[in-house]
């Protein structure tokens, strides 16, 4: 009997090909796009959670600033046991200093992530000896290896006594210990012991963990540590401290502005969810027409003994095996791109055991509806036709017009949400940032013949300037702050401001381009500053220009630098004159050149310093390399939701053009004898295109509004916003009617001029 079922089943499947192709791509493309999203979220959210006590470990933080809030995730050395004595809530605590080092080796370079720690960051976090001694965590001339990070060195875990170049500094290797996944906001491959002189109060670079005793209240724990005093000397320290569990860091305190936001994979998931829905409701429409076409013959079966259980079983057993079906497709798509998927995600598990289990739950999801809506309209249509019910149309051509409504109402929400991202992201790509980013570079170089390269540089014809000991706005390798206590009109209850500070000459200026909006953009003194908008808005300043903060004069507003990813609004900043010149910021070596052969300027110069220095470090970034970067969420959503779009419209139309093939089969008679009462094939082809034209504009007045909300609530993140332009609404619509138009246009013309005589003698 299931060996019948399921011939049936194929035969009926074969019989209808394309809809059963547009189903079963629909929904392998949605089970693939669902199962990555899924398995994307719950990696991001499970970072550190392999610790001891995970769910106990969190992380010290400060939020600073006015309107403009700040996160600051490290402070001093000495705050985790100053927290460890203070509260007997706190079962152990560890600071630790985390970087990425230059190692040289034989001739090699490379970049590792570094540790610097003490012995409770081993106690706290399970870090066990495999080979050597801890005499590293007090020696300045040694270091600890993970095997991972000694084999990616020399190949091997056979290490001790071996030596690197750690920076400027030759180091010993003096043990091998035991590392963890890079599935952790820590990751390490090397350790080193924390510098006694860092390990004062006034070093603020130092991140600090605690984990609290089991049974303790973390809110409770939260607003004493923020309203508690620290004594140093006859100091008193008070910063009003936060804490952050450990595994939700990722997006948190630790958000990476280069990686993919985690409410975009989100959102990712929610529309692979919306690539099901929409491949079974297709499925479904198709599916109750047929039964309402074959509603005479189930009748007949039922006359003859067949009882509705084997109907249903009839029905279901199609589906199962169309499921079955796209299931190994949909494997078979996530096997061909989890290796696209990782590079993009960064996530090291296993992949198809996980999307087999998100197939297994969509499977059961999808039969369970199945089986309602089968069991519905299989019982609705026999009822129709055992008693001749004269309504038997009304809820077919009811369910068939809500389908296609939804599936457009899909589309066009869809398609809207990603005109409106690309359109940002255009606007994002060409918006002013405060100063000229075409053809400007910086380079990181640290070598004796540091001199020689610049006069190299200077020498190629596509260069115009070469700048030496420079700040650098993009790339960020330095950022320095100061508190402001005091300025021209402050109030009694207004609070401090955090002023970024860029120590330069003008010749920084002229370089960069940076607009001023207000003064000369002259610093003939060392108290002359250059403030940004930002800044005279924080101080309150209307008009900012003579104003006194300190010692200083406020000769000139420049317009907002942007630095960050255009989801965080610019600092409140200023620019001045050295009083000496060791009190320039900034080492780097800046380049103006034409970015056309930004390539060959790499080249050129990685080619030198292998000639003066080989295996030396040697970094060039452009600005615009660097702020593409702040990108990299945007980009990666519009590719992920143009390729979704693609899928949906097309499952959308196929929907279309497989209900008017139905429809037009259902309704042959009924155009035959319009055809015979004057009815031109022109007449019934509008006809048709009124009716889908109908549910298409009904789909845009829904889908318009929700999209503008949606798209509109997303645009607030973002401190450059593009407009929604009418002329958004407008193409859509008009677009997918002329595809529908295509889809139909055919399809009824052929059922306009078959012979009306024919049709109705076979009928």
């Amino acid at each position: 009997m299931i060996l019948h079922y399921l011939t049936v089943a194929v035969r009926s499947l074969m019989k209808y090909k394309v809809q059963t192709a547009v189903c079963m791509v629909g929904l392998a493309v949605g089970f693939a796009c669902f199962a990555f999203s899924m398995i994307w979220i719950r990696y991001e959210l499970t970072y550190d959670d392999f610790h001891r006590g995970a769910d106990r470990l969190y992380t010290i933080y400060l939020r600073s600033g006015n309107e403009l809030s700040r996160i600051s995730s490290t402070d001093a050395y000495p705050l985790a046991a100053a927290v460890r004595e203070a509260f007997p809530e706190v079962e152990d605590a560890a600071a630790f200093l985390r970087w990425a080092s230059d190692v040289k080796w034989e001739g090699q370079t490379c970049q590792m992530s570094q540790l610097q720690i003490d012995s409770s960051f081993v106690r706290m976090f399970d870090v066990r000896l495999l080979q050597g001694s801890w005499d590293f965590l007090h020696s300045s001339e040694g270091i600890a290896l993970t095997e991972e990070g000694a084999r990616r060195i020399f190949g091997t875990t056979d290490v001790l006594g071996r030596e690197v170049e750690v920076g400027s500094n030759k180091m010993k290797v003096v043990a091998v210990v035991s590392g963890w996944s890079r599935h952790s906001n820590f990751f390490y491959e090397m350790l080193t012991g924390v510098s006694g002189k860092d390990a004062g109060w006034s070093n603020l670079s130092y991140t600090s963990c605690i984990r609290l005793c089991e049974g303790t209240d973390a809110h409770s724990f939260a607003r004493k540590l923020e309203t508690h005093e620290f004594r140093q000397g006859e100091e008193t320290i008070r910063k009003h401290w936060q804490i952050e569990p450990i595994t939700r860091c990722r997006y948190t305190i630790y958000q990476d502005t280069g990686s993919v936001s985690l409410r975009y994979v989100r959102l990712f998931s929610v529309v692979g969810g919306f690539i099901i829905l929409l491949a079974l409701v297709n499925y479904f429409s198709i599916l109750v027409t047929r039964i309402r076409i074959r509603a005479r013959e189930l009748a007949l079966r039922t006359v003859c003994g067949s009882s509705r259980t084997g109907l249903l079983s009839l029905f279901m057993s199609e589906l199962v095996v169309l499921l079955l079906a796209s299931g190994l497709l949909g494997m078979t798509l996530t096997e061909l791109s989890a290796s696209a998927f990782r590079e993009l995600s960064h996530v090291e598990t296993g992949v198809m055991l996980r999307a087999f289990l998100y197939y297994l739950f969509v499977l059961a999801v999808s039969l369970l509806l199945t089986f309602c809506v089968v069991w519905h309209y299989s019982r609705k249509s026999l009822a129709d036709v055992m008693n001749g019910s004269r309504y038997a149309g009304h809820v077919r051509v009811s369910f068939q017009q809500v389908s296609v409504w939804l599936q457009l109402f899909m589309s066009v929400l869809i398609l809207f949400c990603l005109s409106v991202l690309m359109k940002q992201l255009y606007h994002l790509s060409h918006v002013d940032i405060g100063f000229e980013r075409d053809g400007r570079a910086t380079l990181i170089v640290h070598v004796p013949e540091r001199k020689k390269l610049i006069d190299d540089i200077r020498r190629l014809p596509y260069v115009q300037v070469v700048q030496e000991n420079m700040y650098s706005l993009l790339p960020r390798t330095r950022s320095v702050s100061i508190g402001v206590n005091e300025w021209e009109g402050k109030q009694p209850d207004d609070r401090p401001v955090t002023l970024q500070v860029i120590t330069q000459e003008e010749d920084f200026i002229r370089f960069y381009g940076i607009r001023i909006l207000q003064g000369s953009g002259k610093l003939d003194t060392p108290k002359d500053i250059i403030i940004n908008e930002t800044a005279a808005k924080a101080f309150g300043w209307a008009h900012p220009l003579g104003k006194k903060m300190g010692m200083f004069t406020v000769t000139g507003v420049m317009k907002d630098l942007h630095l960050f990813a255009p989801t965080v609004p610019a600092q409140p900043m200023r620019i001045s004159k050295p009083f000496y010149s060791s009190e320039l910021d900034g080492n780097n070596i800046l380049i103006r050149f034409d970015e056309a052969h930004s390539k060959e300027l790499k080249q050129f110069c990685e080619q030198k310093m292998n000639e003066y220095a080989p295996g030396a470090f040697c970094r060039l970034q452009t600005v615009n390399e660097v702020y593409d970067r702040y990108l990299v969420s945007e980009r990666a959503l519009m590719y992920l939701l143009s390729f979704i779009s693609v899928v949906c419209v097309v499952i959308s139309l196929f929907g279309v053009y497989s209900h008017v093939t139905l429809d037009c089969a259902r309704r042959q008679k009924e155009i035959a004898i319009r055809k015979v009462n004057g009815a031109t094939a022109g007449n019934i082809i509008r006809f048709f295109l009124y009716q889908y034209g109908v549910l298409l504009v009904l789909a845009c007045l829904v889908a318009f509004p929700i999209g503008t909300l949606v798209m509109s609530r997303w645009l607030e993140h973002y401190v450059e916003r593009t407009s929604l332009s009418w002329w958004l609404y407008a193409v859509i619509g008009i677009l997918l009617y002329i595809f529908i138009l295509i889809c139909i246009g055919w399809r009824v013309w052929q059922a306009a001029n078959k012979n009306p005589a024919e049709v109705v003698k076979r009928e």
